[in-house]
């Protein structure tokens, strides 16, 4: 183990936890970690300023109710070209749930370079590299058997994967109650599982990345939620800026155009380059050198233009057209390598969540951010994307 690895065992685990967190373990490794299945994105409420000029945000809650009643009959419509910047994905990634080869097919001529899952892979995935996200489990309750339990497992997993992964999410939009046991957020104890799970993977797999769970966008503190930048400067304080190799963030678009000012006031941050002040504060506390990976992003695409009517109580002002979910994806990803150097990965969500036989839901809010609808067909969404990555003849 490096000298690093052991200081931040020693700063963080020593008197903290009563933890073996920088011995060799040699736990049985499961087939599957617990928590197989994401939840994503949160779901703040309108803006109080009223409908935005543009488009309409988006974000995705565990359990909403919804309601699914046939929609008249909608003809494909007919819309005006648009054009398209000419963009490369082999250094971006899409979230996946079914990773399997016949599944994947329809996304290589994309050329995506990596993809995120949720259950680890026993093999390596052909043409990808993989980022996993790590279920926190019962580590956060703070109990020092629990957390003991959950490194082991951390540990035993990055040994065996070791090339088969090749970075580590701990965990998943954990300024947000849901994601945190139903608790208020602690990023107190966030920050030393984080500390834990680092020294862990580099113990067992010291080529292995590990990246922050992805902060949910929040536009300030409501139910259930902590401000984003409050919530990572308070990981900043702690020290996080040394045992990450990447910022996680989840920059959704909502319904804004990726361009769209971060400064608008009308926004109240819920929009793509919120990542800009999160840049901003990891500059502040000395993680100028560490890439952001923009772990989940995307546009919510209106379910009534598939002939769906969906009720969903705090996302209906989040809904954009099919048009311009392909359009601003695009956008979004020129932008980001237009203008952002320090941007690491971006992982689009999502590929195939609209055909998970786990949600069962019609109106399943994470189906209508992915690229194929609930029969696989292509959206104009994968389409545009396939437009912007063909390479001229």
């Amino acid at each position: 183990m490096s000298q690093r690895t052991r200081l931040i065992c020693a700063g963080w685990i020593a008197g903290v936890f009563a933890l073996s967190a920088c011995a060799q373990s040699s736990s049985e490794l499961p087939t599957t970690m617990p928590g197989d299945m994401p939840v994503t994105v949160y779901a703040p409420p309108r803006p109080a300023s009223g409908v935005p000029p543009t488009a309409s945000p988006t974000s995705v809650p565990s359990a909403q109710i919804t309601q699914a009643t046939p929609a008249a009959t909608m003809p494909t419509p007919t819309e005006t070209p648009y054009p398209l910047p000419k963009i490369s994905l082999s250094g971006e990634g899409i979230n996946v749930v079914d990773y399997r080869n016949d599944n994947l097919r329809a996304l290589e001529p994309l050329g995506f370079g990596w993809i995120q899952v949720f259950n680890p892979p026993e093999h390596p995935i052909l043409n990808y590299k993989v980022l996993y996200r790590v279920p926190l489990g019962d580590a956060i309750s703070g109990n020092p058997a629990a957390v003991n339990a959950w490194a082991d497992q951390l540990e035993s997993l990055a040994r065996e994967r070791r090339g088969v992964i090749h970075a580590y999410s701990i965990g998943n939009e954990v300024n947000l109650s849901r994601e945190w046991g139903g608790r208020p957020p602690d990023p107190s104890l966030y920050a030393r599982l984080l500390a834990i799970a680092y020294a862990r993977i580099k113990t067992a797999d010291p080529d292995a990345l590990v990246i922050s769970a992805g902060i949910a966008p929040t536009g300030g503190d409501g139910d259930g939620a902590m401000d984003d930048l409050a919530y990572a400067r308070a990981l900043f304080e702690a020290g996080m800026a040394g045992y990450i190799d990447g910022y996680g963030f989840h920059p959704y678009g909502f319904a804004y155009e990726p361009e769209h000012d971060p400064d608008d006031p009308q926004a109240r941050g819920l929009l793509f380059r919120r990542a800009e002040a999160h840049r901003r504060l990891m500059e502040e506390y000395g993680a100028g050198d560490k890439p952001m990976w923009a772990t989940e992003f995307g546009w919510l695409m209106d379910p009534r233009e598939e002939g769906l009517s969906c009720t969903w109580p705090e996302l209906d002002w989040q809904r954009v057209s099919r048009k311009r979910q392909a359009e601003y994806v695009v956008r979004a990803f020129d932008f980001a390598r237009k203008n952002w150097p320090w941007m690491g990965p971006m992982f689009l969500w999502n590929y195939d969540f609209s055909r998970s036989a786990q949600y069962p839901d019609p109106c399943e809010q994470m189906k209508f951010f992915s690229l194929l609808d609930a029969q696989g067909n292509e959206r104009p969404v994968m389409q545009a994307l396939r437009a912007a990555t063909r390479k001229e003849r």
